[in-house]
């Protein structure tokens, strides 16, 4: 900004200011000089009269200089010259974008930064009288929002374009607007001048970069209009919902782990609320350390079967927009397992099956995602097998062929543990059996093999909750060596297999070379028993250790075919969305970005560095209208007026008491 003169020769008028003081210093009267008597008294009165008129007169003096000088300044007519955002001022080209990420939802003291900038936006394009081009920052995917055509147009319509910017839940893209606008200039002679409201939240500019812009015209003026400061703004979020205990099984218990980000520069209390189908069903408290995470957990027990419609809900602060977490949960029945007792006794802890039963169902089956129901050898051809998802042989000696045969080609696991009473013969008959079992191998005492090449996880996720430590010092007395087919999971010291899988048809087959009791070895018994049991069971029902689908992010890629249907949130942002999937319906969390979240700010200087061939500027919005961002002049003799007649005034009350 600078201060120029309309009429400048008339600045030399300011010489006139001495002409008071030549005035003053002529008539200045003298007086005569006549002997007295010396009284010592009268000469002190005296000087004690003239000291006040003295200073009344100089007072006088520098008001008249100070009038006369005004008057010259005023017939100069003095100009004060700002350059504001756009450095031509109401003429020419002008592209005006305009953020619309999440974080321009924060809300400050002065009101919501998105309609503070919209509002200085509306009031710039009102001034206007050049061409004009309008861009968000964030378009809807595959194309510009609402149909927004990338095109000039004068500022009536540039007006209409902006109020149609909305703001959103996504992350913004500066390249793309910015290559946009670059796009529609590239064939202008005069410079190109942009302008930018937004708040430089780091998750939307952090990533921006030169070699990421084309066809960047020459003399480019690169101006941002920066709301809420260079401070990092206080924001809690919620970053990830999950199920970290349990399956999403009606009836059974289940634990969801909340995981809540304080993105702020200072401890911060977080209110964290669950609701399932609109219901509240929990709440709980947490503080958080600056800039670090905590998790919350809530117990879940479902009640039905179906789709779940979950939320979690943060109290709220000064970014509502990323305060709501949605997530799916699809719960279904209890899996139904059918365990063959080849050798039933009297005694219940005695029979093949006591020890199996209780692991899948600890504590008479409460709690737990399964429901086994126990049979006989005899039974197993007049069983409706069609309802039980899973089917467990313990030391059956002779089982039907074809009723397991078919019961496997549906796609269901079969699981088979050996013993005393197994007829290796006729299981080398079976058709899904692919092992040849050999003699039964007992004496010294085998352990299982440690490490990763004797404990096969890969694939199986729900091994890694089993103690290899506990594992290996389970004892095997007796086993049956066993050919290799299919995938070996767990070995013995002496390179022997105990736990084996294999594919036949659709279904799987696994094969257990020793007992299911205690008879053959002491596993049952081992603190790995229980986990390496629920572990095997759920990998071969497909029971995932998260019955949650992975969330999506709003402005992403959306998964099936077709448009999805929005089920719960908000239309076309965060909520639950319905997709078509070759394997059938599925529900879909759809959250705002993470990086939205974070709001800490990139400085000017880091702007300038990444936009290093460009002229860039960075300037802090103010209160008031956009108007006063545009380049202009304001003319100051109103002002000097003013103070010369207040100088006039002072003067004549002076000039009264003297």
């Amino acid at each position: 900004m600078s201060i120029t003169f309309l009429n400048p020769l008339f600045l030399l008028a300011l010489d006139a200011g001495a002409i008071p003081i030549l005035i003053h210093r002529l008539v200045q009267r003298h007086g005569k000089i006549k002997k007295f008597s010396a009284v010592r008294l009268l000469l002190l009165s005296q000087q004690n009269l003239v000291r006040p008129e003295r200073l009344k007169e100089l007072i006088l003096l520098a008001l008249r200089v100070l009038a006369v000088l005004a008057l010259a300044l005023l017939i100069a007519r003095p100009v004060w010259l700002f350059s504001g955002v756009f450095s031509s001022g109401e003429e020419g080209a002008k592209v005006l974008i305009l953020d619309n990420s999440l974080s321009m939802g924060y809300r400050e003291g002065r009101g919501e930064r998105f309609e503070l900038a919209k509002a200085h936006g509306r009031d710039i394009l009102k001034t206007l009288k050049g061409r004009v081009l309008v861009l968000p920052t964030v378009t809807a995917p595959g194309g510009n929002p609402d149909g927004l055509a990338v095109e000039w147009m004068n500022s009536g319509e540039a007006l209409q374009v902006l109020e149609k910017i909305s703001l959103s839940f996504g992350k913004g893209d500066p390249s793309a607007a910015l290559n946009r606008a670059f796009q529609a200039g590239k064939d202008m002679k005069s410079p190109l001048e942009v302008v930018i409201l937004t708040d430089l939240a780091r998750g939307e500019w952090e990533g921006l970069q030169q070699g990421q812009l084309k066809n960047v015209p020459p003399n480019l003026i690169l101006t941002f209009v920066r709301f809420g400061g260079n401070q990092r703004d206080a924001n809690l979020t919620i970053k990830d919902v999950r199920l970290s205990q349990g399956e999403a099984v009606v009836g059974a218990s289940g634990r969801l782990e909340v995981t809540v980000g304080n993105a702020s520069g200072q401890t911060a209390p977080a209110q964290v609320q669950l609701f399932l189908n609109n219901v509240k069903v929990e709440q709980k408290s947490i503080d958080l350390p600056a800039g670090e995470e905590g998790k919350i957990y809530f117990d879940l027990v479902l009640d039905k079967r179906g789709w779940i419609r979950g939320e979690v809900r943060l109290a709220g602060d000064r970014l509502p927009l990323d305060d709501r977490f949605f997530f799916p949960i699809k719960a279904r029945e209890k899996v139904k397992v059918l365990a063959v007792d080849g050798d039933p006794r009297t005694a219940l802890k005695a029979s093949e099956s006591y020890y199996l039963v209780n692991a899948l169902q600890p504590g008479r089956g409460e709690g737990t995602p399964f429901d086994v129901r126990v049979a006989q050898e005899g039974e197993l051809e007049r069983v409706d097998l069609k309802p039980f998802e899973a089917i467990f042989l313990l030391n059956v000696p002779q089982p039907a062929s074809s009723p397991l045969a078919s019961y496997l080609q549906a796609g269901k696991p079969l699981f088979i543990f050996l013993g005393n009473r197994v007829n290796p013969e006729h299981y080398q008959r079976l058709p899904f059996f692919p092992w040849q079992l050999k003699e039964v191998k007992e004496g010294a005492a085998g352990r299982i093999k440690k490490g990763p090449a004797a404990f096969n996880r890969e694939g199986f996720p729900s091994f890694l909750e089993i103690p290899e430590e506990s594992l290996g010092k389970a004892s095997f007395e007796r086993y049956y060596r066993v050919s290799r087919s299919g995938k070996t999971l767990l070995t013995l010291e002496n390179g022997d297999p105990l736990l084996m899988e294999a594919e036949w048809g659709r279904g799987r087959v696994f094969l257990f070379a020793s007992s299911a009791d205690l008879d053959w070895n002491d596993l049952p018994l081992n603190a790995a028993y229980l986990p390496l049991i629920h572990g095997l069971l759920k990998e071969g029902v497909g029971l995932s250790p998260s019955s949650l689908p992975p969330t999506l992010r709003v402005g992403g890629e959306l998964p099936g075919a077709g448009s999805p249907s929005q089920i719960s949130g908000t239309p076309g942002g965060p909520g639950i969305i319905q997709v078509s999937t070759p394997s059938g319906e599925m529900w879909q969390g759809v959250n705002p970005p993470p990086e939205e979240s974070e709001l800490r700010k990139m400085t000017g200087e880091e702007m300038k560095k990444r936009l290093v061939s460009m002229e860039v500027k960075v300037i802090e919005s103010r209160d008031g209208n956009g108007e006063a961002f545009l380049a202009g002049r304001k003319e100051l003799w109103p002002y000097i007026l003013s103070f010369l007649l207040l100088v006039l005034g002072i003067e004549m009350g002076v000039a009264a008491r003297i």
